[in-house]
């Protein structure tokens, strides 16, 4: 979200935000970790599968996730 964005939200609503974002970063990170370590299971009983990939495409998806809480975490930083 861009900034003029964020400053137009209440406070309520960024710390809605910010939760949400916390949550579902810890959630997401825990599933991948979840599937990275199912794949390496399977891989080791039937031998290297093209599964590994999903996890670690997915993988890049949490540093995006990440900023963005920061950006709502600046912004209520900010305000108080």
């Amino acid at each position: 979200m861009t900034k003029e964005a964020l400053a137009k939200l209440s406070t309520q609503e960024l710390v809605n935000k910010y939760t949400m974002a916390k949550t579902i970063v810890w959630l997401f990170s825990i599933i991948l970790i979840l599937a990275l370590l199912f794949v390496i299971y399977i891989s080791i009983q039937d031998g290297l599968t093209p599964l590994l990939a999903v996890p670690l495409a997915l993988s890049a998806i949490i540093p995006l996730n990440v900023k963005n809480m920061n950006t709502f975490k600046k912004e209520l930083d900010s305000r108080l």
